[in-house]
């Protein structure tokens, strides 16, 4: 059997009051539910590094003037960075303030 080596890693920051245990399952609950969104972890880098980039080159256009491809990209990463954010917090059951994920290769 094969195992695929995470092409990333998760922190929760900012989260004040969890014990270890809460930390290290919502990193997890929002590792997975990125994965998924996104196809696997191998793309999740790619699509991060693309959203910022194109938001980088469009950044001083108006939103309108931003070709739909790069908005398609943008979205993509937004929802699924969404999706991730309620799938890690919500089992917590409280709101999480300041707290959020930083991802890094």
């Amino acid at each position: 059997m094969t195992t695929t080596a995470r092409t990333y890693t998760v922190k929760l920051v900012d989260a004040q009051g969890l014990s270890t245990a809460q930390r290290s399952a919502a990193e997890l609950r929002f590792r997975m539910a990125l994965d998924f969104a996104l196809g696997g972890p191998e793309y999740v880098l790619p699509a991060l590094q693309t959203c910022l980039l194109v938001r980088a080159l469009n950044e001083d256009q108006p939103p309108e003037s931003t070709p739909e491809a790069e908005q398609q990209v943008i979205a993509l990463w937004e929802k699924a960075e969404a999706d991730a954010i309620m799938a890690a917090f919500k089992p917590l059951g409280k709101e999480m303030g300041d707290a959020r994920f930083v991802i890094r290769s």
